[in-house]
């Protein structure tokens, strides 16, 4: 009869079934819960691995450069870094404003094309923008925690607004290496969540960066409308399409040209039946009739040589009373 368990034994089984599929006694320990995300499958992403992994690429130049302007701008080691590029609805982007948030809009144009119903959105924390205002106006940094819950005054807008104008064009520069896309500030809003630019179901990429400047930590966040995105991803891969067809093209040119340029060159060609060592005294005594033994069988193939390199072997004939030889075979150089 098998081991009857008790309630204790019982007890600690249950607990260590709690964890997410971890199997032992790390089922009590947060640290190890696995993290989830909620997938909607009835509205799937629109936006590919490789798109997501190009606008991380173009991003983290962009984060790079504007670390170095920010500081030269204020004066103070800035670091700016790209850490995550997520797609997601409009709505959720739209629900984490805050009431003293502020927006700043710009508009997008693609090739000429401008899309001013869909502007890109750039959100800075209230803590770094208090302490860039307060550098602009000469002062050390040293920003007071509840500023934060106050409302912009006009002249610090206009101080925000002139840091915006700095670092917007910066995208135009690296947008440059893949699309000819240029991004235009328009305006900052100070009551985003009375804004209705988009629907709350509409697709956005949202890219999150985070950047210190002295002891204050914060983030920048840029929404991108997911049909100018939409556009703009199509158009690169058209032109990589187009420029590797380009490029094919250009191959295939210039191989025909070389070929073309090489046809009407002059080759030497000659034919060796077999080779034969003699010693000289029978080369001295030879008479016309004699016979030279090249230890060959009579019906074996010649070797066809073009510029002292063997290309082919043939067989020997006769072609309207010449000799000729017929090629059978390509010879390796190998």
């Amino acid at each position: 009869m098998g081991e009857v368990l008790s309630q204790a034994q019982i007890d600690a089984l249950l607990n260590n079934l709690t964890g997410p599929g971890d199997g032992g006694n790390q089922g009590d320990d947060p640290s190890h819960k696995a993290k989830e995300r909620r997938y909607d499958f009835s509205t799937p992403k629109l936006f590919t691995k490789e798109r997501i992994k190009l606008l991380d690429s173009i991003y983290t130049d962009y984060a790079r450069i504007i670390s170095s302007h920010l500081s030269t701008i204020l004066r103070l080691a800035c670091d700016v870094e790209l850490v995550d590029v997520e797609e997601q609805k409009y709505g959720e982007f739209h629900n984490a404003l805050g009431d003293n948030d502020i927006l700043s809009m710009l508009d997008i144009s693609l090739g000429g094309n401008s899309y001013e119903g869909n502007p890109a959105l750039m959100k800075m924390s209230n803590s770094v923008v208090y302490l860039m205002i307060d550098r602009l106006m000469g002062g050390s940094g040293d920003t007071d925690p509840n500023v934060e819950e106050e409302a912009y005054t006009d002249i610090e807008l206009a101080l925000y607004e002139s840091i915006v104008l700095h670092i917007t064009p910066l995208m135009n520069d690296v947008w440059g290496n893949y699309l000819d896309a240029n991004f235009n500030f328009s305006k900052v809003e100070v009551n985003p969540r009375l804004m209705q630019l988009m629907g709350m179901d509409d697709v956005v990429v949202i890219l999150l960066f985070n950047i210190n400047i002295k002891d204050v930590n914060g983030n920048i966040s840029l929404c991108l409308p997911g049909s100018t995105l939409e556009t703009m991803c199509k158009a690169f891969e058209s032109n990589i399409y187009s420029s590797t067809k380009r490029r094919e093209t250009q191959s295939e040119q210039t191989a025909e040209s070389i070929f073309t340029a090489l046809t009407g060159s002059m080759l030497e060609i000659k034919v060796e039946l077999s080779e034969a060592e003699v010693m000289l005294s029978d080369i001295y005594y030879m008479q016309v009739g004699d016979i030279i033994n090249l230890n060959k069988p009579k019906d074996s193939d010649a070797v066809i040589y073009v510029e002292n390199q063997p290309w082919f072997s043939g067989e020997l004939g006769v072609e309207n009373k010449n000799l000729a030889i017929r090629i059978n075979a390509p010879v390796s150089n190998s």
